[in-house]
């Protein structure tokens, strides 16, 4: 199976950051801009049978001092040890430092991720490095090293008026298949990545997950895992086909 990563934020504008433990500024990709909220990070597991929920989740307290890239790899570690290996991990350019890269590799596990337009790859091994807007990518992919990563597959897509690129690697025992790899497995993949934001559209609209008038920050964490806990269930009732979809 794939497991996802990203990031929300719960729009609080009237909370008071002061009163309320929880409430901080954070980086909204929906409003591109800084705003006060709550900022939800979750992994978000789908297996071979298309099948999709949530399996870990930090909610962000920036008390702990901890960066987004360490809950990440905190809860990665958390799930792996539960016995969850997934094939794949996918995220967007945010959580593709050469550092997650190389931990996921590390780890054994495959990897698809949004990359910067600017991000140093070769032709050659250690040579003549250039940024990876810099190059002609067929359909199909084009096999480079990425800067202090290694052997990886980068694909290009095109969006409104700018090109978006992303990278895909496999462990080093099966980086040879890279070269099978084919628009075809992109874009299966790129769906699959494209869960968590269906993911997180839903968990708002259906189960409420940003809507509660608590203060206390255990009365939040509680309505934050009551709402998850809904979709769960709202998936398995997908799944059993006794609703069409998430929003019947």
């Amino acid at each position: 199976g794939t497991i996802s990563v990203d990031d929300m934020v719960f729009d609080k504008p009237y909370s008071h950051s002061k009163t309320v433990e929880l409430i901080a500024y954070f980086w909204s990709g929906k409003h591109h801009k800084i705003v006060k909220g709550i900022n939800l990070i979750t992994l978000y597991y789908t297996d071979v049978n298309g099948v999709s929920i949530p399996v870990n989740y930090r909610i962000v307290n920036k008390q702990e001092g901890k960066t987004k890239h360490e809950y990440f790899l905190e809860m990665l570690e958390e799930v792996i040890a539960w016995g969850l290996k997934p094939s794949t991990v996918t995220g967007d350019s945010w959580y593709a430092s050469k550092n997650k890269l190389n931990f996921l590799k590390d780890k054994d596990l495959g990897g698809f991720f949004a990359l910067e337009a600017n991000r140093s790859v070769s032709l050659e091994k250690g040579k003549n490095y250039v940024q990876v807007q810099t190059l002609e990518i067929p359909n199909d992919g084009l096999i480079v090293y990425l800067k202090q990563v290694g052997r990886v597959k980068v694909f290009r897509t095109k969006f409104k008026n700018d090109f978006r690129y992303y990278v895909r690697f496999l462990p080093d025992l099966d980086s040879e298949k890279l070269e099978s790899i084919n628009q075809a497995d992109f874009e299966k993949l790129h769906d699959q990545h494209w869960g968590i934001e269906q993911y997180h559209r839903a968990v708002k609209q259906v189960c409420n997950i940003e809507r509660f008038q608590v203060r206390d920050s255990q009365a939040i964490r509680t309505h934050i895992f009551c709402s998850i806990r809904a979709f769960v269930q709202l998936e398995f009732l997908r799944v059993s086909q006794k609703l069409l979809n998430w929003y019947s």
